[in-house]
C-alpha cells in the first residue's frame, strides 16, 4: 500500500523511529553484518521499501540505492541479486533514482544480469531496462547483444520473460 508522510506520521509512536532512521539502521546492519542469512533477511526488507514513492527520498539519503548497486556489481549470490535487483526495479521508476542508477554506473552490471540462470532477476532487470530507457541510455541499451539475449528469451518458457523480451524488443527497439 502507497503511503504519504502524513500517514506515516500518524503511525509512527510518539517514541518511534520514523522511517528515516529505520532505513538507516537497516543499512547499517546490512554494512556490519557478517552472516549471510542476515544480509538477506535485511535485503529483503530494504527492497521491500522501495515498494512506497514515499520512500524515495529516504532511500537515496540512507545510501539504500548504493548497497543495492554495490551488489549487482559485485556479488555472484542469486539470493543477494534477486533482493538488489528487485529493489532497483522498484526504485528505477523515479527519474531521480533512474538518473542516480545510471551516473553510478548501473546500466553495465545490469546488462551482464540477462545472462543470469534466475527468471526472477532477469524480469526485474528487463524491467529496469526498459524504464531506464531514454534518449541518452537507447543506444547503450539496444546493443546487438542484447537484442539477441531479448530475441532468445521471447521464445522462454516463462511467460513472464517472454512477454517482457517482447516488450522490450518492440517498444525499446522497434522491432516488431
Amino acid at each position: 500500500m502507497f503511503s504519504n508522510k502524513s500517514q506515516l506520521k500518524r503511525r509512527t509512536p510518539e517514541n518511534g523511529i520514523d522511517r528515516e532512521n529505520f532505513l538507516s539502521l537497516l543499512v547499517d546492519e546490512y554494512l556490519n553484518s557478517t552472516l549471510y542469512d542476515a544480509k538477506c533477511q535485511v535485503l529483503a526488507n530494504l527492497a521491500n521499501f522501495a515498494y512506497d514513492p514515499v520512500n524515495y527520498v529516504y532511500i537515496r539519503d540512507v545510501g539504500v540505492l548504493d548497497i543495492f548497486l554495490y551488489v549487482i556489481k559485485n556479488e555472484t549470490n542469486t539470493q543477494l541479486l534477486h533482493f538488489a535487483t528487485a529493489g532497483i526495479c522498484n526504485l528505477c521508476i523515479d527519474p531521480l533514482n533512474a538518473d542516480y542508477i545510471l551516473r553510478n554506473s548501473g546500466l553495465k552490471p545490469l546488462l551482464a544480469l540477462l545472462r543470469i540462470n534466475n527468471t526472477d532477476i532477469v524480469t526485474d532487470t528487463i524491467t529496469t531496462l526498459i524504464y531506464l530507457s531514454n534518449q541518452q541510455t537507447k543506444s547503450k541499451i539496444t546493443i546487438p547483444e542484447v537484442v539477441q539475449i531479448m530475441q532468445d528469451l521471447k521464445m522462454s518458457e516463462s511467460g513472464n520473460l517472454a512477454n517482457l523480451a517482447t516488450i522490450f524488443l518492440q517498444d525499446i527497439c522497434g522491432i516488431y
